[in-house]
């Protein structure tokens, strides 16, 4: 028997603290939100079950489709020429082998290694540039600093940065079905100028190739081909949006954690090498970046005690999953000892595992260790309160206003 429980990130008061329905919907058997149009699947077991079976739960609806906007929406990506093939995020196997591991060759041990020294002198180029009085870590640093990561292991020119992230804000836009359509219009006729650019980078990587993954995709590697051009213009920009959201609210979400905790701040100061790992770790639980990712029953299943039909549309609620206290006892608080930490779902699991975790744990670190150890002054603004952008995909904070000395 299917069961509603309505859930809306994008307004209050979901927006603010999601957490009050994920902690209603894991009492209640998997429900179905009208808003989202999808069951959600709130508890930890009920999550892994899905991610642990890719044939009873097919990911080839793990983000919306572009195409499946209304028809003045479509219109403009026609005539545009904007391509949309599936990724590797929707691609159920076998399809899914191929590109998974060229992925895993694009985001190399080796290749996040030679970041480091960029990642380095980014953050502290960042902090250098710092107005005196408050500072927001958001806009300021967390996200410029994370456009310039993975701008170049995409391949994008730096300077390029500020008119790709453009794009990919339009790309979010077209994903999220609450944003007017006269917005997401306008979006649509933007992509167009994204394909032409991107279509560029692709020529020109295919004449001259580089250590980036845009060249890794083209030419193939290890015995592997490479992808087609319209399947490149997909990976690209999810890619770019994968790349940079999640990575930007982990960094301003661990950071937030230390500076309202004297506890977690006194450990950063005493052990940073072992203690901001730990915290990037129970940060990554606590406060998921993600939101989740949607799946489809290939089957009549039972799953949370809902019988759902073939063809049902689910939304993994991975915040939820590692708030579960069933899984991490006293799940709201902060406990840098926690010894099941490594077991939360904020990268996924099995199949689709996020492939670019270790460059996101390696981006998190750098910029915390950076930002505490430059300035161990660094505090709150008196009388901050977080918010929280309103996004389908992503949790995070819109701004974090802090004192630099």
């Amino acid at each position: 028997m299917e069961t509603e429980l309505d859930f809306n990130p994008m307004v209050s008061p979901h927006r603010e603290d999601p957490h009050l329905f994920y902690r209603a919907a894991r009492e209640r058997p998997v429900a179905f939100s009208k808003s989202i149009g999808a069951y959600m699947v709130s508890r930890y077991a009920d999550v892994t079950a899905v991610l642990d079976d890719p044939r009873t739960y097919s990911s080839s609806a793990s983000l919306p489709w572009i195409y499946d906007n209304p028809p003045e929406v479509v219109a403009e990506l026609r005539a545009g020429g904007v391509p949309e093939t599936t990724v590797l995020v929707n691609t159920d196997p076998p399809a899914h082998e191929h590109v998974r591991a060229l992925t895993e060759i694009a985001f190399s041990g080796a290749r996040v290694r030679a970041l480091l020294p960029l990642m380095h002198r980014r953050a502290n180029e960042l902090v250098d540039a710092f107005s005196t009085g408050s500072t927001d870590l958001v806009s300021e640093y967390a996200a410029p600093f994370v456009q310039t990561i993975i701008g170049a292991v995409i391949g994008f020119p730096p300077e390029d940065n500020a008119r790709v992230h453009a794009w990919t804000e339009d790309l979010n836009l077209l994903w999220n079905h609450f944003v007017p359509v006269e917005d997401r219009v306008g979006a649509a006729r933007r992509l167009g100028d994204y394909t032409r650019y991107l279509q560029g980078l692709i020529e020109e990587r295919r004449a001259h190739p580089r250590e980036d993954m845009i060249s890794t995709l083209i030419h193939g590697a290890e015995g592997l081909p490479g992808l087609s051009d319209d399947y490149l213009h997909n990976y690209i920009r999810g890619k770019r949006v994968a790349g940079l959201d999640t990575t930007r609210d982990a960094i301003t979400a661990t950071v937030l954690i230390a500076l309202r905790d004297p506890s977690v701040r006194a450990q950063f100061a005493a052990d940073p090498t072992r203690t901001i790992v730990k915290a990037i770790e129970e940060t990554l639980r606590r406060d998921a970046p993600h939101r989740g990712l949607f799946r489809i029953t290939t089957r009549e299943v039972e799953l949370g005690g809902t019988l759902l039909p073939q063809g049902a549309l689910l939304l993994l609620l991975f915040g939820s999953a590692n708030r579960d206290p069933s899984v991490f006892p006293e799940p709201d608080g902060v406990d840098l000892d926690r010894p099941n930490v490594r077991g939360h779902v904020a990268f996924g699991r099995g199949l689709h595992f996020c492939p670019g975790a270790p460059l996101a744990r390696a981006e998190i670190r750098v910029a915390v260790e950076t930002l505490f150890a430059r300035l161990p002054g660094l505090r709150l603004v008196d009388g901050y309160e977080p918010t929280y952008i309103a996004s389908y995909f992503f949790r995070g904070l819109e701004s974090l206003d802090v004192l630099t000395g």
